[in-house]
């Protein structure tokens, strides 16, 4: 198994649950912990302990976060989900990224969205979606949808 959060905010809970599992990756992108909420997790060299040590992977980014900058990060925790080889996929997908998002410190634009579903879906595994942060009311529902499309299309 592979769970993968793609929001502004580091997966701090589900980090901690599987710190020290082998048998599930935990792959975070996130505002880096110097900025953001959570200043003292998600470091890159937070990497799981123990049976776990390894199995974790943290990629912070930094403020204004742009496109080019989180999909070249996007790609690198692909690879990692890929070598990890997992049955299936859960994505913690919030849409905090959004540049219109009040809480979030990234640029990513609205057209941004079905970029990322497609890129989710060239992993080709059984993927659940958990709907989880995104504080831009107006173009919250937007942005989901964007990004469900973009994995349905990519399929």
């Amino acid at each position: 198994m592979a769970v993968l959060d793609v929001d502004c905010h580091h997966g701090n809970g589900t980090q901690d649950i599987f710190w020290e599992h082998a048998d599930v990756l935990v792959v975070s992108l996130h505002g880096t912990s110097e900025t953001e909420y959570l200043n003292f997790l998600g470091y890159a060299d937070q990497r799981g302990a123990g049976a776990g040590e390894g199995v974790t992977h943290n990629f912070p980014l930094p403020r204004g976060t742009t496109w080019a900058q989180y999909s070249a990060a996007l790609d690198s925790a692909l690879d990692a989900v890929d070598r990890f080889g997992p049955d299936a996929l859960v994505v913690s997908l919030g849409v905090d990224t959004y540049v219109g998002d009040p809480i979030s410190t990234f640029a990513l634009e609205r057209e941004h969205s079905p970029l990322m579903g497609r890129r989710l879906a060239h992993l080709r595994l059984p993927t659940v979606f958990v709907r989880e942060g995104g504080y831009a009311v107006e173009d919250l529902g937007l942005n989901v949808a964007g990004v469900l499309g973009g994995f349905d299309a990519g399929r």
